[in-house]
């Protein structure tokens, strides 16, 4: 590889914008080219990414650039097919969530990735925000003893989001089930770093909503899934997008067997942790930051804080680019980051079967 490392940006006039500040922030990247459909807005984010040159066709950019890695920051349906077009390249892929979109295309990227001589990591940012790491430590530590329960919830009315996009209204409702998952299972699976899911039982309250067009979501308003993990492990994940209600955009809850954990109910309130062997009663999150703040958190220049996720962003970005130059395995390999998507697709399949079990694929057989 060339040092620094030669970058390709795809999806720059949208959701790769906010990549800016780690691309060019890292004395180890280069961004030889930006790419993006929206050609009006090109000229601008070739200015502000100080890149080398500007496409619309990215294949074109595969074949005309010099690359080592490239960002993959575009709609759902273009994750898989390009992160195979750049492996096939010989090219590290850093590929924005989901994985895929189906199992079929979750197996053509577990091929393609095992096949190819560069990495691929899922860039799954709120696994690197600073509560969740936290919390991360403490499992590690043993604080919580053994977790058994976990629960996740993504509540928020997205009606007017989702019609800034066709991709959104495609694919977050018009499909049913959990389909955006791997903002809440990617920290869950991180607390139980040592297993998968296994199975999932999914069910929705129904349709009560219609798109500003009067046309139904195939998205029921609630949908709960619950699965189960190859340790026997309960989790329970809402996702709501649809319903008339203030925000709860996320809310965690980790039971162990000797302490647990529970997000803060809004924004002003804090997160709370109780331990068994110290806590008298509910003690907050952040007095523990001291002894178990991961060091990615204490040495975050303050420009990682104008980023997504105050910092999650910048964080995905120097992961991957640390893995790169270490030679290592990204810590969102395409594993991780298909145990984390492929639950959501089972659940389709379970809600259109209501509410029966599916078991869940593990990438690793497929290859």
């Amino acid at each position: 590889m060339a040092s620094p490392l030669q970058f390709g940006i795809v999806g720059v006039c949208g959701r790769g914008r906010g990549y800016r500040i780690p691309a060019t922030h890292d004395d180890r990247v280069h961004v030889a080219a930006v790419c993006d459909v929206a050609a009006d807005g090109l000229s601008d984010a070739k200015e502000a990414f100080a890149a080398d040159a500007a496409y619309t066709d990215y294949h074109e950019m595969l074949w005309e650039e010099d690359l080592d890695a490239v960002l993959l920051a575009t709609p759902k349906e273009h994750h898989v097919p390009q992160s195979v077009a750049a492996l096939e390249r010989g090219l590290h892929v850093l590929c924005e969530v989901p994985a895929a979109r189906s199992i079929e295309e979750s197996k053509e990227l577990a091929r393609a990735v095992e096949a190819a001589d560069g990495e691929f990591m899922l860039g799954e940012n709120d696994v690197f925000r600073r509560e969740w790491m936290l919390v991360a430590a403490l499992v590690e530590d043993g604080r919580f003893g053994e977790p058994y329960y976990a629960r996740s919830e993504r509540i928020t009315d997205g009606k007017e989001h989702i019609e800034q996009t066709l991709w959104r209204r495609t694919w977050r409702v018009g499909r049913n089930g959990v389909t955006y998952p791997t903002h809440n299972l990617g920290p869950l699976m991180q607390w139980f770093a040592d297993d998968r899911i296994a199975r999932v039982s999914c069910s929705g309250s129904g349709h009560h909503h219609e798109d500003p067009r009067g046309a139904p979501y195939e998205q029921e308003d609630t949908v709960v899934m619950q699965a189960k993990t190859e340790q026997g492990r309960l989790i329970v994940h809402r996702q709501d997008i649809l319903s008339d209600r203030p925000a709860v955009p996320y809310r965690f809850e980790l039971q162990g067997t000797d302490g647990c954990f529970e997000s803060a109910e809004w924004a002003e309130a804090d997160h709370r942790v109780w331990l068994q062997d110290e806590s008298d009663g509910w003690e907050s999150l952040s007095a523990y930051e001291e002894q178990y703040l991961p060091e990615l958190w204490r040495e975050l220049p303050d420009v990682a804080a104008e980023t997504g996720r105050n910092g999650g962003d910048y964080l995905v970005f120097q992961t991957f680019v640390d893995a790169l130059e270490a030679g290592e395995t990204p810590p969102i390999d395409v594993h991780d980051g298909l145990d984390m998507t492929l639950p959501g697709l089972v659940s389709e399949r379970s809600i259109a079967d209501d509410g029966a079990w599916y078991d869940v694929p593990d990438s690793r057989d497929w290859i």
